[in-house]
Parts: structure tokens; sequence; C-alpha cells
């Protein structure tokens, strides 16, 4: 992360990194636990791929990872997409909930799989600035080997789903908070709620260098990895939409009983995108957390309405960047965005209040989502 902004016309920045797609970038303490406060700071890289770090705020212990589009959005479908980190993120905290669970409970089992489907669509012109995320149908499925009875495994898994600040965050109707940084002064923010939070740093001010790995901490584990698409993409998100097009993202996958991980496989069907997989640790350890991962995700998700709405708009700014502040304590997610180049304050004021309008992932966290699930118990 440097100071000089990277076009889109020369080679990606993802291609020239020669570092895994996610790595460990500050070790912090070494008593890693549950963190429940979580700082993302995200930078474009040109076109919608971009970097981030996101730091659990109890430890320093802090992760860089990278984002794409598929194209579904006329992206390089080079990293996982932000709604894939956001999903694996939900699809890890409740797996690993449901396992806590299960072992407090004296429920043995040697298979645990859990899967989801949560639906989003987008509806209006974005290019008129007319766009607005919808979130519907959010379901879970989930399968225990076990030879504990039924009702005790229903009991686990209603518990987890009640527990997870996750589920909580989507289930909930807290609406996010904004602060405007438009080169380098503070701007009131329109349309959304004014963050009150002291102004955090512009990341491309507060890093002098990208980040590397930490050299002391060696992850032996994959992290990441894709499976390319098998079929055509049956719709693409339009700029200039009349109608409302829908889509699903699903996450699916295993609790690691050996490890303690879980890998999350994220797809988006009927998209035409490569599906990744994510794998996630409860301590942040090995990998990032469920909640790092949904902090993130939330994050990335935001950006890339911000750069839709900057190119669609032919708005004269340079590659947004913000810094985040995400709370699993009844605290709304506070959002600082920083802009410069030639754009006056009414341009940045709506650029920040139209990616809010659009973003799927903080419009899943001010409306209600209803959900339900399915539970299997295999002997």
């Amino acid at each position: 992360m440097g100071s000089v902004e990277i076009s889109s016309g020369k080679p990606t920045p993802l291609e020239q990194s020669g570092h895994p797609l996610v790595f460990l970038a500050a070790a912090g303490d070494e008593a890693a636990a549950h963190g429940e406060e979580f700082r993302s700071e995200v930078m474009g890289l040109g076109q919608f791929q971009k970097e981030g770090l996101v730091t659990d705020l109890a430890t320093g212990r802090a992760w860089r990872l990278v984002a794409d589009e598929g194209k579904y959005l006329r992206g390089t479908d080079m990293g996982p997409a932000p709604l894939m980190h956001w999903a694996a993120g939900l699809h890890g905290d409740v797996t690993m909930r449901i396992a806590d669970l299960a072992q407090e409970a004296g429920i043995d089992f040697s298979e645990l799989d859990v899967s989801f489907a949560q639906g989003f669509a987008s509806k209006g012109s974005f290019a008129r600035g007319e766009a607005v995320a919808l979130v519907f149908d959010l379901k879970w499925k989930v399968a225990m080997r076990t030879g504990a009875p039924k009702p005790a495994v229903e009991s686990v898994v209603e518990e987890a789903l009640r527990s997870s600040p996750a589920v909580g965050a989507l289930t909930g109707e807290l609406e996010g908070v904004f602060a405007l940084s438009a080169n380098g002064r503070a701007v009131p923010v329109l349309g959304v709620p004014q963050s009150h939070a002291p102004a955090e740093v512009d990341p491309f001010l507060r890093y002098a260098n990208r980040p590397s790995p930490v050299e002391a901490e060696t992850l032996t584990e994959e992290l990441q990895w894709k499976q390319p698409a098998s079929e055509a993409a049956q719709q693409e998100l339009g700029d200039d939409q009349s109608g409302t097009i829908a889509f699903y993202v699903c996450g699916s996958g295993p609790y690691r009983v050996d490890s303690g991980l879980v890998e999350s496989r994220i797809d988006f069907p009927g998209a035409g995108a490569s599906r990744w997989t994510l794998i996630s640790d409860r301590t942040n350890r090995r990998a990032p957390s469920p909640l790092a991962y949904f902090s993130l995700g939330t994050a990335f998700c935001y950006h890339t309405q911000l750069c839709r709405y900057v190119a669609v708009r032919r708005l004269p700014a340079g590659s947004p960047r913000l810094v985040q502040g995400s709370t699993f304590t009844g605290e709304p997610f506070d959002t600082q965005l920083f802009i410069n180049g030639s754009v006056d304050d009414a341009q940045a004021k709506s650029l920040l209040t139209a990616a809010a309008n659009t973003c799927y992932a903080h419009r899943a966290l001010t409306v209600p989502v209803e959900s339900g699930q399915t539970i299997e118990v295999q002997a």
C-alpha cells in the first residue's frame, strides 16, 4: 500500500504482487480469541481489484486479503468477490459455533457440513442514481453425523444461529454510519447517518509500503483457491437496468474435525462466476476468523459500488480508499471514505450515498432478513 495509485492500463497489481492472496500482515498479541471488533482498510488497485487489511483490535493481529469481481461485472476474477469474503464469514461463524456448542453439550460427531443460501437483488438504474440493493430469503441446511438424538442437535443449531454475531448483524436492523474526507477536508454526508467517531487516517498515508507476510509465522495451510466457472453467465449486472435482477450467494462446506478449521465453498449460481474456497479459523491464528472475513467482505462490497459509480458517472476521482470499524456488540458499522481528485463536495457526497444504497452487505445490515433452517442427523 503506497501513495502511488496504479492505473488499470498497466499489468494488474494482483499479478505483480508475488504474495499469496491472503497472508498474515501483523502478528499481534499471542492471546488471540474470538474478536468482536475489527478495523478494515481497503485500497483500490485498478478496476474492481482491491486489497485490504483487517485487524482484530483486541489483539492487533491483521490479515491482508484481496478481492475482485467476475465477468458478471466485467471484472478479471483474480480474487474472491467481496460477497464471497462476507459469505465465508457468515458460513464459518455459524459452522464453528455449531461445533463448539455440540462439544459443550457432549455431542460427539464425526462429520459436520453446513450450507446456506442468501438472496440479493438490485433494482433500478445505477447510472441514474436510482438503484437500491434488496436482501431476502436466508436458508440454512445442517448435516451432522452423530449418534445423538435429533432434538439435541436441533437445539444446538438453533442456539448457534441465535448466538452468531454474523447472523445477528444480518438479521437485525442497524444502519451503518459514514464520514467523508474529500481532498483532505472533512465534508458532511448527505442521505446517510453521520459518523461521529474520531477521524481515521487515509490508508494511502498510513502505510509507507505495501504489506508483506510476517516472516516469523509460516502458514503452511492453503487459505484460498478457486474452481473456474463451468457455466456461462445467465445474466449480467448492468449499470442502467430498468427492472430487478436477483441472484443468490451460496456457501457450503465442512468443519474439519481434526483441525477445527472451516472450509467455505462460495458460489453465485447462474452468474458464471468461479467458485472460491476460503478457510477460516476461530482463533484468527492459522487463517482469518469468520468475523474478520465478514467485516472485510462488507468493506470490500462497499468499495466495489464506489468504483462502479466513479466509472459510470466518469467522476474525476482517484481510486477511493476507506476505513471501516465493525463491532458485533450492538454498534453500527462505521465507514470513513477518502476521495481525492477534482470532484466537488456535492459529487463526493453523491458517491458515498449511492454506494451505501447499492452495497448488498451494508443493505443486509439495515433491513430485517428472515431465516429458516433444515437439520439432518445421520447415524
